[in-house]
């Protein structure tokens, strides 16, 4: 530092020594602070943050809560419970006596006020009337206790001497003492003494999952279901199919005359250009999809099975599988029965699509006809798809089929007679 003073004119200076802070001294205050710091922290932590904290423990009394007014619910005069019947069914009445089990009233609208029940014309107008026995189901089981589909399970497939490896997985094959997967796989029928038979296929499942689940437990096991090969899950789908009783088949994507390269399951389609390698190849690839079926089915190929130099190599394919065919009908092929002869396979052709117009009338024409023609004791089978108005049809058509001497048949029967 230094210090000014002034003589006459001339200004002196004079310097001082004073001491600067100290370093040291400094670096001493602030370790002792930031220990402090994290001294103060740790007890914080050790006080506020202790995770046993948040745990709660030790009791609590709380008053039990009071039990309503006793009473029997029978004949009891409590009123803690309302009588949900009051103002709607008269004193003195059974109202049990004017519904029927599933609800519907058998008489009179029991309801105070509500609209007439509507004519049956009106009603149909609608959506179509189911006609025959109705059962109530729980759990795909009657609630009398009885079992439609006791009995009915068809075995786990597959069955090991009927099935080869091939590159994409497991495909039918004849055994070496000449079981196959058409006899082995189909279900047993015994026709019934006096009756005429007749077979339904229903085709296009596993793709809707709600309806193909529909379909699987109200139609009886006599009906043949048929999948898509490209369908997701397709194995659970066929077991819990064969689990209900019913037989498989498996929809084959064929090349039609209006071939859509971009629909689902093109890629695999069977083709006409395609050379005989590859289409076995990829009806090694459909066939390993899953396995318990006893036939396949086309899925379109109108301008395939037309084809002899393309089809004559798969259905030899197809019969060294041990597997059948059966034909949708759907167009014109007088020279597929004898191809599939020569190769050895067992076949048959749908006598007609059930429903080409989704219509509920037009289905039960197509299914009077079908019955027409079996009634001459020459088994006839039609086919069907998984649509909403097909199910109802041939439910009410199955129901009906019994007072006319007749009798659902499963494929196999026609396919194997």
């Amino acid at each position: 530092m230094s210090d000014k003073h002034q003589e006459g004119s001339i200004t002196h200076v004079r310097r001082r020594e004073t001491n600067l802070p100290s370093v040291r001294r400094h670096a001493i205050h602030a370790s002792i602070f930031s220990l402090a710091l994290i001294a103060c922290l740790g007890i914080g932590y050790s006080v506020m943050g202790n995770q046993h904290d948040a745990i709660a423990e030790g009791k609590i009394g709380i008053e039990r809560a009071p039990l309503p007014v006793a009473s029997d619910n029978l004949a009891g005069n409590g009123t803690d419970l309302p009588d949900l019947l009051v103002g709607v069914v008269a004193e003195g009445e059974n109202p049990t006596e004017q519904i029927d089990a599933l609800g519907n009233p058998t008489g009179q609208n029991i309801l105070a006020g509500a609209d007439p029940v509507p004519p049956v014309e009106q009603i149909a107008s609608v959506r179509p009337i189911e006609t025959g026995p109705r059962t109530i189901m729980i759990d795909g089981k009657p609630i009398d206790g009885g079992d439609y589909y006791s009995g009915a399970a068809l075995p786990r497939a597959p069955f090991a001497d009927i099935v080869r490896n091939s590159p994409y997985g497991p495909v039918p094959i004849m055994s070496a003492t000449g079981n196959s997967a058409v006899k082995s796989y189909a279900r047993p029928f015994t026709p019934t003494v006096g009756k005429t038979q007749v077979s339904v296929i229903i085709g296009g499942l596993g793709i809707d999952r709600n309806l193909t689940n529909r379909i699987i437990r109200e139609l009886p096991p006599e009906v043949t279901l048929s999948f898509a090969a490209h369908a997701n899950g397709l194995q659970t789908w066929v077991q819990q199919a064969r689990d209900r009783g019913h037989e498989v088949l498996i929809e084959l994507p064929m090349e039609g005359h209006n071939f859509n390269p971009t629909e689902p399951g093109a890629g695999r389609a069977l083709k006409v250009e395609a050379s005989p390698a590859v289409n076995v190849r990829n009806l090694d690839w459909l066939m390993s999809r899953a396995q318990g079926y006893f036939a396949v089915t086309n899925y379109n190929g109108g301008r395939l099975v037309a084809d002899q130099n393309a089809m004559a190599p798969i259905l030899m394919h197809i019969g060294n599988a041990g597997v059948g065919f059966i034909y949708d009908g759907s167009q014109d092929s007088p020279t597929l029965s004898q191809m599939s002869a020569d190769a050895g396979v067992r076949f048959n052709s749908a006598y007609t699509i059930i429903d080409k117009a989704s219509e509920f009338g037009q289905i039960q024409t197509e299914l009077s006809r079908l019955e027409a023609a079996s009634s001459t004791g020459n088994p006839q089978i039609g086919v069907g798809f998984a649509l909403p108005e097909t199910v109802l049809a041939v439910k009410s058509w199955i129901a009906s089929l019994d007072a006319k001497g007749m009798e659902i048949a499963p494929a196999s029967y026609v396919l194997n007679r």
